[in-house]
């Protein structure tokens, strides 16, 4: 009797259905967040650790349902800087975006990847912005400053000088951009750039 009644309670607690949390929304891996830009980032004057800050561009959702409002606050930091070499040498940084403020104040961590740039430099990896070459400016300022030169010699010494002045002015203009550095990587704020998420996000 006492067996029946201990297997009875049994099978009815094994009956009672397993209650799941209704509403649960993933934002899978992979989705790529349009973050607008609110402070300047360049390699001119960042440095390791410093903050940069944007907002959404665009609202994310899933299943018809907005998750992520556009203007939701996006924060990040940049975790290296490569300063313009001379004469050759691209600028370039990574940045990191950690954290997505909602606008009801809900804090959410992110992991993610640097996706498009609007323009503004060229990706490389996965989380690194690299400016331009400067080597085609660089070629200009010798030919105009050897050509400059070259006028300057003529004039001197009616055009026997001519070459011995576009040596001396090439040399010149060689000089300048050995002295100067190439391009810096500038994102302006209003920039667009694009984040990928690298995990699923629960907002």
């Amino acid at each position: 009797m006492i067996a029946a009644v201990i297997l009875a309670a049994l099978l009815q607690q094994s009956s009672e259905p397993v209650v799941v949390p209704a509403g649960t929304v993933v934002v899978p891996a992979g989705t790529v967040i349009p973050i607008r830009l609110t402070s300047k980032v360049t390699t001119k004057h960042a440095k390791d650790g410093d903050g940069v800050y944007g907002k959404t561009a665009f609202p994310i959702t899933v299943n018809n349902k907005i998750v992520i409002p556009e203007g939701s606050n996006v924060r990040g930091k940049i975790t290296q800087i490569r300063q313009p070499g001379r004469v050759k040498g691209k600028a370039a940084l990574s940045l990191s975006f950690q954290t997505l403020v909602l606008p009801d104040g809900t804090t959410l961590p992110i992991y993610s990847s640097l996706g498009g740039l609007g323009g503004a430099a060229e990706r490389t990896g996965e989380a690194t912005a690299q400016g331009d070459s400067s080597k085609g400016e660089d070629a200009k300022t010798v030919g105009t400053t050897a050509a400059q030169g070259a006028l300057i010699g003529v004039i001197a010494d009616r055009g026997k000088g001519a070459a011995i002045g576009g040596g001396i002015g090439g040399a010149a203009g060689a000089a300048a951009v050995l002295l100067s550095r190439g391009k810096d990587v500038v994102l302006e704020p209003g920039t667009t750039i694009e984040i990928v998420l690298d995990r699923p996000l629960e907002p």
